[in-house]
C-alpha cells in the first residue's frame, strides 16, 4: 500500500480510490486453485481430520507466511471444504486475542483425499 501512495505522489496523481484485496475474498466460489501451498494446508488438516486448528498452528505447521496462509483459509472456506468460528474464551482472561478455528467439512475431507489419492496414481488433477 505505502508503494502504492509513493507511486501515486512521485507521478503526481491523486487516487479517491482505496485499495482493498477483502472486496473480492470470501466471497462463495466452489473452484480451489491447488498450489504447493494450499496441499501444505490441506495436509496439515489430514494429519487429523475432525481436529479443528488455528491460522497459527496452520503456520507452525506448513511455515507459511500469513499473507499466503490466510488467503488460502478463506478460499478453502468459501468452497465450502472448511468450517470456522471464533474461540469462545474471554480474551481478557485468558491474556490473548480469540483465535479463529478452521475444521474440514465432509465435502472439504473427501476433495483432499481424493486430490492426494491422485498423486498416488500419478495424476494431477
Amino acid at each position: 500500500m505505502r508503494t502504492v501512495i509513493k507511486l501515486e505522489k512521485r507521478l503526481g496523481l491523486q487516487s479517491d480510490s482505496t485499495l482493498c484485496r477483502l472486496t473480492t475474498m470470501g466471497k462463495e466460489n466452489r473452484e480451489v486453485r491447488m498450489s504447493l501451498q494450499t496441499l501444505r494446508v490441506l495436509e496439515a488438516f489430514l494429519e487429523n481430520p475432525t481436529e479443528q486448528r488455528s491460522g497459527a498452528e496452520v503456520h507452525q505447521r506448513c511455515g507459511l507466511a500469513s499473507g499466503t496462509l490466510y488467503p488460502i483459509l478463506i478460499r478453502l472456506e468459501s468452497a465450502g471444504w472448511f468450517v470456522s468460528r471464533w474461540e469462545s474464551i474471554d480474551p481478557s482472561s485468558a491474556g490473548r486475542p480469540r483465535r479463529r478455528l478452521y475444521r474440514l467439512t465432509t465435502t472439504g475431507l473427501r476433495r483432499a483425499s481424493e486430490i492426494f489419492a491422485t498423486f498416488s496414481r500419478g495424476i494431477l488433477t
